[in-house]
């Protein structure tokens, strides 16, 4: 055997794994989980094509975000890569991974009238929202946990909704996912492969919203760093490899930005825009504490976008130290529409200005306030149980941050809501649980003992 070995050359160490957390409501054979998790999918797939072809199709010709990746998809089918709606310079007002989603699924159709091609592309990743989701429940808690976590994504409205829209919160949602099952990953498989998926992701995240770009320093270093099982030394590689992940998805798009605009730009040119229509007059005082306005923010469709974006910038930044007495009050507002404690019923009639129609966004705003609760039991159930859980709690941590220094929009959460549902599900588990026992008079299966997860 020696002699072999030797033959072989210098033996490769792997990392330890760490083993997976005990599974919640007791186990599941794996083909049942694989069946009804794809029942469960197919099911929310039917929901939002119905949603689309039944609402949204149909919306109207309202001006907002929506009308960008519109035109820019639809130009990248015609030839055109990523100009101006109703101009001709280059644009970046947006990062291009959603365009280039929905413009690669009309190059083989051909531009047709109507958006119903694009939004069905929505719902279909949409229905890949809740599979992912079902693996990061599974794998976070166990199978019934994610069985839960995949239903409430499938009926919970603020996933649907947004997947009959023309923008970037369903890929946000699916990139989430996937982020989340690479850092369990990782934690749990600290190999260079891990940690590549991970800024693979996470590169991947902040091309279909440039300020998600936070989830580097606050998840994928952390997590390479956290790998205990390793050395020290080991981990910094770790943290590297995922970085030039990161580098090496983004470079193409930030390659592009810097030799196409005047001013250096990196991954958008719409945070000018987007913070001058978050500090002025209307956005500090009065209704619309808090929120972005669009007669603060003039769009100028010839104009070299980095340049204008400067100029706002400096307009944004010299309002908000001119009225920096109102600046702690604004932001509170800020966070307090994000997270819906801050004129919830305000914010649903002005989201009908992005295309959430009002009865939806009703619906969602009970669902939200209903998971709520459980959310926070389900963390309690993690914590005694000796499960990490702080990747799940990152991002409420950054699109919190995101929203204090821009504006207050519940669309913002939507990266969260995928956290949201799988916190949830522990204590919607084990609630079923103690209903079933009840109505069975305490027979049925125990949930196994609870075992610390290995560090």
């Amino acid at each position: 055997m020696s002699t072999v070995a030797a033959e072989l050359g210098p033996t490769v160490v792997t990392p330890p794994s760490v083993p997976a957390p005990p599974e919640l409501g007791g186990s599941l054979r794996p083909r049942a989980f694989g069946l009804a998790l794809a029942v469960i999918t197919l099911l929310g797939l039917a929901v939002r094509v119905v949603y689309v072809l039944a609402v949204t199709v149909k919306e109207n010709g309202k001006v907002y975000d929506a009308l960008w990746y519109g035109v820019t998809s639809n130009g990248l089918a015609q030839g055109q890569f990523f100009r101006t709606p109703f101009g001709t310079a280059p644009s970046a007002a947006h990062p291009p991974l959603t365009s280039l989603v929905l413009g690669g699924v009309t190059l083989p159709f051909g531009v047709h009238p109507g958006t119903g091609l694009q939004r069905l592309t929505m719902a279909v990743l949409g229905a890949g929202v809740i599979l992912c989701v079902g693996l990061v429940g599974r794998a976070v808690v166990g199978p019934w946990a994610g069985l839960v976590a995949a239903g409430l994504a499938a009926g919970a409205p603020n996933f649907w909704i947004p997947n009959g829209i023309l923008m970037s919160e369903t890929p946000a949602m699916l990139l989430m996912a996937l982020i989340l099952l690479a850092t369990i990953r990782l934690l749990r498989r600290p190999t260079l492969v891990s940690a590549a998926l991970l800024g693979v992701a996470c590169g991947a995240e902040a091309l279909v919203r440039a300020e998600l770009i936070l989830f580097v320093p606050t998840l994928l270093i952390p997590a390479a760093l956290a790998s205990r099982q390793v050395p020290v030394r080991r981990r910094f590689a770790l943290a590297g490899m995922g970085v030039l992940a990161v580098v090496v998805v983004l470079a193409p798009w930030v390659g592009r930005n810097l030799t196409t605009f005047h001013d250096p730009t990196y991954i958008s040119t719409g945070d000018g825009r987007a913070l001058l229509g978050a500090n002025c007059a209307q956005a500090y005082a009065g209704q619309g504490l808090g929120n972005w306005h669009i007669g603060c923010a003039n769009a100028h469709p010839d104009a070299d976008e980095s340049v204008e974006s400067s100029k706002d910038l400096h307009a944004a930044v010299q309002y908000a130290e001119h009225h920096a007495g109102r600046l702690p009050v604004v932001m509170l507002a800020r966070v307090g529409r994000l997270w819906d404690f801050y004129q919830p019923i305000q914010m649903i009639n002005l989201d009908v200005n992005e295309g959430r129609p009002v009865p939806a966004a009703r619906a969602g705003l009970l669902v939200y306030y209903a998971l709520l609760p459980f959310a926070v039991a389900g963390i309690v159930v993690l914590r005694r149980r000796r499960i990490r859980q702080w990747y799940l709690l990152v991002p409420a941590g950054v699109v919190t941050v995101v929203s204090a220094l821009f504006y207050g929009t519940v669309r913002f959460r939507a990266p969260f809501e995928v956290c949201l549902v799988v916190l949830a599900a522990p204590a919607l588990v084990l609630a079923g649980g103690w209903l079933g026992r009840r109505f069975t008079g305490g027979a049925g299966a125990h949930s196994p003992p609870t075992t610390a997860e290995a560090r």
